[in-house]
């Protein structure tokens, strides 16, 4: 009877061994399968269909083209104008994102009585989805009843209503204006975290040695905000290369091409051309500067970290 026990109780042990090595695998597995399913696959089939002549007008016929597709959107003129619309606009976004989180961020971690409300407040642009941010600033800047050609005028800045989106030039602004209010509350949010972590110690001592704000901001806020500086320099360039709803409901592309950028002209591809091949050849390319940025991102930390 001792016997039967002892070797039952062994058969349990090396089954729940077995388990133990098995449910790894397992709890891996299909989380994987599910990844695969929805984001491996078709990744690679997209890439797949870039060498490939995908006409939406020619559903029947699909010959393999090689790099042709790419060789094509690179060589376009909209690719060349896209390209150059899209690195104006992101180092505009960017460095007006970055100052507005900074600026606003420094005024919530003020003394001030109404930080607490701002730190509420602040919160609301970034919270209304883009389409609505969109929709408010085309109504705000409307070249007939906009209410900020409404204020300008009243002021005397100008003479008459002035077309913003009508206007290429007044157009690349807009959309950066409406970029800044809609991503600036996140950068002042990251901003406010770093500030809060930096000790009044530090300050204390340097207000002691006779430094004033500028050398104080200069040498003490800015270096030990740097980590946090990074990152959001980094994601915002991600968002303005990426941006497309803001455009979509704020100008359409125009005027003209004013404010076409790359991911607009893979939407123009696909949805207006009807040429898929086109538009996820152009996709990929979009995929690629990303991933070049994100490398030089890991780059640029790790060179931080190297130092500190």
């Amino acid at each position: 009877m001792a016997a039967n026990t002892i070797q039952v109780g062994q058969a349990v042990r090396r089954k729940a061994k077995l388990w133990d090595r098995v449910y790894p695998y397992i709890s891996i597995t299909l989380p994987f399968l599910v990844i695969a399913l929805f984001t491996i696959y078709p990744v690679l089939y997209a890439v797949r269909i870039s060498f490939y002549q995908y006409i939406l007008t020619k559903p029947k016929s699909h010959p393999f083209i090689g790099l042709k597709n790419y060789i094509e959107v690179i060589n376009s003129y909209y690719f060349r104008t896209s390209l150059v619309n899209t690195a104006l606009y992101t180092v505009a976004a960017v460095i007006g994102v970055t100052i507005f989180g900074l600026v606003v961020s420094l005024l919530l971690n003020s003394k001030a009585k109404t930080a607490a409300a701002l730190r509420v407040i602040i919160l609301l642009p970034w919270a209304i989805p883009a389409v609505v941010a969109g929709l408010m600033w085309k109504w705000i800047l409307n070249s007939d009843f906009g209410i900020f050609n409404g204020i300008l005028y009243a002021l005397g800045l100008i003479d008459q209503y002035l077309p913003f989106l009508a206007n290429p030039t007044l157009a690349k602004v807009s959309l950066v204006l409406a970029d800044i209010w809609n991503e600036g509350p996140l950068a002042a949010i990251f901003f406010l975290a770093g500030l809060q972590l930096i000790p009044n110690e530090l300050y204390e001592a340097a207000r002691i040695d006779g430094g004033g704000a500028w050398r104080i901001f200069r040498y003490i806020t800015l270096p030990l905000l740097r980590p946090i500086l990074l990152i959001v320099v980094v994601y915002e360039t991600l968002t303005a290369i990426l941006v497309f709803d803001l455009i979509y409901v704020l100008t359409g592309g125009g005027p003209g091409d004013s404010t076409s950028m790359i991911s607009w002209f893979a939407y123009a591809e696909i949805f207006r051309n009807l040429n898929l091949g086109h538009g996820v050849a152009l996709a990929i390319v979009i995929a690629l500067i990303t991933l070049v940025l994100i490398l030089l991102y890991l780059r640029v930390i790790r060179s931080e970290e190297m130092v500190g």
